[in-house]
């Protein structure tokens, strides 16, 4: 891949960064005011905000290890096999870090093995309990870890 490519998908991650740490910012509005419905919908909604914070951090992750190897010189390089990942794969999915080749073998993989379904920003299962009320002060600790770029 040529450096005026990697710049490209560098600023790409640079500006999927700042948006995803905007968006992160708009869903923390607090508002515990109510009868016990509407406190019963603001615990539901506040549940799924979580969710989606974990997703956007999760993603947030994903952004600086992209952004990480294209300063070592690694992007576009598959993890399991050191080939190079072809440009429209990363064109269509920026964070991948598996060539379509060995991505495709580890899907085959995880098709013949039975497992829990879990989820991959809590580590926890779906029917496990997930703290209904979020602090500012989480937040913030969040967008704080995040603030390299």
């Amino acid at each position: 891949m040529n450096g005026e490519m990697m710049k490209q998908f560098e600023n790409l991650f640079i500006e999927l960064k700042k948006t995803t740490l905007n968006e992160m910012k708009m869903i923390d509005s607090t508002n515990e005011k109510g009868d016990e419905v509407d406190l019963s919908q603001e615990d539901r909604q506040r549940a799924l905000d979580l969710k989606l914070l974990g997703r956007q951090n999760f993603m947030l992750k994903k952004i600086d290890n992209a952004l990480f190897k294209i300063k070592n010189g690694t992007f576009g390089i598959c993890e399991e096999c050191d080939g190079e990942i072809e440009t429209n794969r990363l064109r269509a999915r920026p964070v991948a870090t598996e060539c379509i080749a060995c991505k495709e073998e580890s899907e085959r993989g995880e098709s013949q093995v039975l497992y829990e379904k879990r989820s991959h920003t809590h580590g926890k299962g779906f029917g496990n309990v997930i703290p209904l009320r979020a602090h500012a002060a989480d937040l913030e600790t969040v967008l704080a870890s995040n603030s390299d770029y």
